[in-house]
């Protein structure tokens, strides 16, 4: 679904129905109703947590404009779940900005006061559990998104000729499409291989690391493949290209992912088995 939600350039309520899937068994009717807070770009998450928030804000993707809010907050040295009533439409801000048809909200957390609903280590691992699946769910998006950019891109070099030759012909522009190639099958690879490692959470960042990646590389060579024409409204390239631009910000970039993934290996002090060769 998430592959094709990327080819398409569709969205849907569908990554609320896989973040709220890695909630623990029985804790369904926490869940009903509720979307499942990001925090915003370059943030671990949202807010630390006092008895009112005085500052803090989350993004909500795929929902529309939720009633009720579950995020993950930062209290003390340690991780909780809180809930929010959201349902004062001025807490409540549609982010247009680059991509208006992500359907993206903002929502501004100051003055709310939270009801706490997971501590512990089942907050940790629920955390841990939510941010795995998004990330995974993320990354097909990312996926199926450049594997259209790099179409485009070819369709393009088939058709445009110039000093009565193809432009695919030209080595140059082969080399371009074959980089953008190469990153989207080594991501693709990593996102299949992510939902049978050893670690489910390392496997996870590693293919929407991989996915970021291949986003940037695709952007870069399928837009100087595409030339003039790829930047205008009437071509569709426009469209995959702020997509993926947006969506690869969401629970980590490819750049800065890589430096989570190195942290992890630290705390493990050993190579986990991503796949069975």
């Amino acid at each position: 679904l998430f592959h094709a939600m990327g080819r398409s350039g569709a969205m849907s309520g569908a990554l609320q129905d896989v973040l709220r899937a890695a909630f623990p068994v029985g804790t369904d009717q926490l869940t009903a109703g509720s979307a499942v807070a990001l925090p915003g770009f370059g943030q671990a998450l949202p807010a630390e947590l006092p008895d009112r928030l005085a500052s803090g804000g989350c993004f909500v993707l795929g929902d529309g404009r939720p009633v009720r809010l579950l995020s993950a907050m930062s209290r003390g040295h340690g991780i909780v779940w809180a809930q929010f009533d959201t349902s004062q439409p001025s807490q409540l801000r549609e982010v247009r900005g680059l991509d208006p048809g992500l359907g993206l909200i903002a929502v501004e957390l100051a003055g709310l006061r939270p009801e706490i609903v997971l501590t512990g280590e089942q907050a940790e691992q629920t955390w841990s559990a939510v941010q795995a699946a998004g990330r995974r769910a993320l990354a097909h998006q990312l996926v199926g998104a450049v594997e259209r950019m790099l179409e485009l891109a070819v369709q393009h070099a088939l058709d445009r000729v110039q000093f009565g030759r193809q432009v695919g012909s030209f080595q140059a522009v082969r080399h371009r499409l074959a980089d953008a190639f190469v990153a989207k099958e080594a991501a693709a690879a990593a996102v299949e291989l992510s939902w049978c490692s050893d670690d489910e959470v390392l496997a996870a960042m590693l293919a929407k690391s991989l996915a970021g990646r291949a986003a940037k590389i695709a952007a870069t060579q399928c837009q100087q493949v595409l030339a003039g024409i790829g930047f205008t409204a009437e071509h569709p390239f426009h469209r995959y290209l702020k997509r993926v631009s947006v969506l690869d910000r969401f629970l980590g970039s490819a750049t800065e992912l890589p430096a989570l993934i190195g942290a992890r290996l630290i705390e493990l002090g050993a190579l986990p088995r991503l796949v069975e060769l």
